[in-house]
């Protein structure tokens, strides 16, 4: 049968349909390119290509995209390879920071000079499949689309979102707390996901998402969004807003959950599943979903909890999310009052003014969210178990003392931002060449002398080698699982040494006699370890899925289990960095796992005596 052939335009017409959802159209076209006459003509057509631009690049350097574009005239296969080239050179430069650990501070300056631009590229490799047993599917054996090194990878991929996202933050909150002060509250408050590795961009495409699906829903409950339509009513609208986000799933958190320290940041709070939260979070979503509707919406600092102005031509109103309440007119004080009663539990009410009925400004509006923030550290410190709420606490702390840098600076009290072991690159990258230029010299200057305190130490660490012939007899190594004799906690050894001081070793049976080891514990603590208390064992799936969710620098140590030709292996592999840093241990480990043959009879027998 012959094949009948039709005009290019019709082949560019069909390839303009190929699926965007991942790399399999592009590749496509790449084959088309290889074809006959037709269909590489086809493909060459710069139209076709534009969807999967779109599709693959939401993020960019503005001024450096316009300069792209207008240089291309918008032939979107052209912009699509210079994209991809800009992805290589990142991508190569981000393989050197994981695999080499000297100079790295510096080495991020090639990265953080393409910002925004490389973004896309870094996010995909933040989301590369990791081994099976840390994804809860240890009993699986095909992993064949888990990359190598895929643990590091995504370790590093996500410092150095962190590092991107956290440089623009800075500004962000460098102009919120100027004199000008113009920076919108959505984007301010989405900034402060950039502690989490998130960008402004990701949550604006999130907010986009909701309010897609609010318009189609409003639109069904025929609701007029036309302001020039006779039968807009302002008042209503703002009521079906409310009604269609509580239906999903934009309500007030209950007691427990309204603290949770995920409440304050958005990337977290618009998923659905963690939409119940707090008056402001809810206020957050509604004036945003109001100004993408066109209407002049803003939040309230409101004694009690936050609300929202929204300016009408017939008189302003005030706006709860976290009831059924009807619109409040700011011109009704004896409403306001009563409303201000009922937050603050019939205290003494304090006296309304412009400043608490008004609109807010974003600098406001930051700084309430600090002290929210603040308060759920403490609770989560308190009440929450979860391994993860620490590195959470942590992560959230470092952010506050980056930016009450920007905002208490008449009032500076010592206290500076220390980047946890989580983000090991935010010295250079992101508090000396971004904040410290923002701050007057009584800030800057302890600051830049706290930092390259802590550079000069990781330059000195980055050149450390560990080898197992300077020091003395040391019975185990890095990768090895185990569970403390005293603690019954299950760890893994990231790291050894012969003993320290601080830590009143001579107190233990052996004292300083014997090897100490930093490990990884499944409460989420960093833990140093007397060899007298370590009992190896053969880690389970779920032992492994908690190391990994407990710590994130646990992807930056190892890359999976070692195959040493047990049916359960027994330790796991070492990323290139532990591998520089203690050389010998990985044949060590080999041979001891493979001489302990009893090992998973000593497993089988803690595990036994743990369940009674």
């Amino acid at each position: 049968m012959t094949i009948p052939t039709f005009p290019v335009e019709i082949y560019s017409e069909i390839l303009k349909h190929i699926p965007t959802t991942d790399d399999s159209g592009v590749k496509l076209l790449l084959a088309f390119l290889q074809s006959n006459s037709r269909l590489r003509a086809a493909a060459l057509a710069p139209e076709v290509w534009e969807p999967h631009y779109h599709a693959r690049y939401v993020h960019s350097v503005e001024e450096r995209e316009r300069q792209r574009r207008d240089a291309a005239g918008n032939n979107w296969r052209q912009l699509y390879i210079q994209r991809r080239t800009l992805d290589r050179k990142a991508l190569q430069s981000l393989d050197e920071i994981r695999k080499d650990r000297r100079d790295r501070h510096n080495k991020v300056a090639t990265i953080t000079d393409f910002s925004f631009d490389i973004w896309d590229a870094i996010r995909q490799e933040s989301r590369i499949p990791i081994p099976l047993c840390f994804r809860g599917s240890y009993g699986e054996q095909d992993e064949s689309a888990v990359p190598p090194d895929a643990l590091p990878r995504q370790f590093w991929a996500n410092t150095i979102l962190g590092v991107i996202a956290r440089r623009q933050a800075v500004g962000i909150w460098g102009r919120t707390f100027s004199e000008q002060g113009d920076v919108p509250f959505e984007e301010a408050l989405a900034s402060l996901s950039s502690v989490y590795s998130v960008s402004v961009k990701e949550i604006t495409v999130m907010l986009d998402d909701i309010f897609e699906h609010c318009k189609q829903e409003l639109q069904k409950l025929a609701v007029c969004l036309d302001p020039n339509d006779s039968a807009y009513d302002l008042w209503e609208l703002c009521i079906q807003i409310r009604s269609v986000l509580r239906d999903m799933g934009f309500r007030v958190a209950n007691s427990h959950r309204f603290s949770r320290l995920f409440s304050q940041f958005p990337h977290s709070f618009l998923l659905p599943g963690h939409r119940d939260t707090i008056p402001m979070s809810l206020i957050y979503v509604f004036v945003s979903i109001c100004t993408r509707l066109g209407i002049n919406a803003s939040p309230v600092n409101f004694p009690g909890s936050v609300l929202a102005h929204v300016a009408s031509s017939d008189g302003n109103i005030l706006f709860d999310m976290c009831s059924a309440r009807r619109p409040l007119r700011t011109s009704n004080t004896a409403d306001l009052q009563s409303f201000v009663r009922s937050q603050v539990g019939g205290a003494t009410v304090t006296v309304l003014n412009e400043e608490s009925t008004g609109p807010a400004d974003s600098a406001t509006m930051l700084s309430r969210a600090f002290n929210n923030i603040m308060s759920f550290i403490r609770f989560e410190r308190m009440h929450d178990e979860d391994p993860a709420s620490l590195e959470r606490r942590e992560k959230s702390f470092y952010l506050i003392t980056l930016c009450r840098l920007l905002f208490i600076q008449n009032q500076f009290d010592g206290l500076l931002p220390s980047p946890p072991h989580t983000m090991p690159l935010d010295d250079r990258a992101v508090i000396l060449d971004v904040l410290a230029p923002l701050l007057p010299e009584h800030i800057r200057s302890p600051l830049q002398d706290a930092c390259e305190e802590r550079l000069r130490d990781a330059a000195v660490k980055s050149t450390k080698v560990y080898s197992r012939k300077d020091v003395g007899k040391v019975d185990y190594f890095v990768g090895l699982c185990f569970r403390h004799t005293e603690f019954q906690y299950t760890g893994c050894i990231f790291g050894w040494d012969e003993w320290i001081r601080e830590m009143k070793v001579d107190r233990l049976k052996h004292g300083r006699d014997q090897p100490f080891y930093v490990a990884y514990a499944d409460d989420a603590h960093s833990r140093y370890v007397a060899q007298e208390n370590i009992i190896p064992v053969v880690p389970s799936e779920a032992d492994l899925r908690r190391l990994y969710l407990s710590r994130s620098a646990f992807g930056r140590n190892f890359t999976g289990l070692a195959d040493d030709g047990l049916a359960h292996p027994g330790r796991l592999s070492m990323s290139d960095e532990m591998r520089a840093v203690y050389p010998d241990d990985d044949d060590f480990g080999r041979k001891w796992v493979q001489e302990n043959r009893n090992w998973e009879c000593v497993q089988v027998r803690i595990r036994r005596n743990s369940s009674h």
